[in-house]
């Protein structure tokens, strides 16, 4: 009796099985709007914040019957001009009945972190962009995370101070303090090796809180990192202009018997003070 084995009739009567849950892609974690300061806002497309200058120290004047002068003060501002960003994604009546996953549940976080992701990586763009900066580009060292806060001190920037290294960054930093000999790090060290989670912190070093993008260190900009004074105070390095928050809608188009899924997110970024942060070291 002649018997047909699985390889002759793999086209034609064996069915594939595929799983319904399905593997999401790599986004990077976002992070970073926890750490800058928001503007108020209002009707218009350009938030600004006020600085102002530095009048100086009082002067003493030539003996009690000298007049004190009078001194004009100064001042500066930055601005922050929102743009809209958005996303789409179409998703047709035929695949959603024809895909094993609830396709609508996972098209709307695909969207989302798109949205996410735009912010992120403009975020990280300002970076590099602060014009003191700590070395060169090398191995990052605790060395040089601390030589970053220092700098802030010595300019009068009050705390809180907050780092916002990528990934190749932290492991190096995390590859040092293994290394060294240091008796400070004795027993200090463990939460600075736990592997990356979803909400972008890396641990706290020597009191100063350290975020981790999870955007490949190429982006523009990252590969500087940075140690800045965070927000959502006044003296908050990075400020946003968040004209339309991010959001998420659907809305069906029945010609193409379709469900779209937009993003939309209408906002702008600004460098407030560039002598209130700190790039760590110049790109490579």
């Amino acid at each position: 009796m002649a018997s047909t084995g699985k390889a002759a009739l793999d086209d034609s009567v064996f069915a594939e099985i595929v799983e319904a849950q399905m593997v999401p892609p790599l986004r990077p974690a976002n992070t970073s709007r926890q750490f800058v300061r928001f503007h108020t806002g209002g009707a218009s497309t350009v938030g600004s914040f006020p600085l102002w200058g530095d009048p100086g120290a009082a002067a003493a004047p030539a003996d009690d019957l000298t007049e004190i002068s009078s001194t004009a003060l100064t001042d500066t501002q930055q601005s922050a001009t929102a743009a809209g960003v958005g996303f789409r994604v179409d998703v047709t009546d035929l695949i959603r009945a024809s895909h094993p996953s609830d396709l609508y549940a996972e098209v709307a976080m695909l969207v989302s972190d798109s949205m996410k992701e735009k912010w992120e990586t403009d975020i990280a763009a300002l970076m590099d962009d602060f014009g003191g900066v700590t070395t060169a580009a090398s191995t990052l060292t605790p060395v040089d995370l601390l030589a970053a806060v220092s700098a802030l001190e010595q300019r009068d920037i009050p705390g809180p101070y907050v780092a916002y290294l990528d990934q190749k960054q932290t492991g190096e930093l995390r590859q040092e303090i293994a290394t060294t000999t240091a008796v400070y790090q004795a027993g200090r060290d463990g939460e600075l090796v736990r592997p990356f989670g979803d909400s972008g912190f890396f641990g706290t070093y020597m009191g100063l809180p350290i975020w981790q993008s999870s955007l490949v260190v190429t982006t523009a900009g990252l590969v500087g990192g940075a140690v800045f004074a965070a927000g959502p105070g006044v003296n908050a390095a990075i400020g946003a202009y968040e004209l339309i928050p991010m959001r998420l809608a659907h809305q069906r188009d029945e010609s193409f018997t379709a469900l779209e899924f937009v993003g939309y997110h209408a906002y702008g970024l600004v460098e407030i003070s560039d002598t209130r942060g700190q790039t760590l070291k110049s790109a490579a």
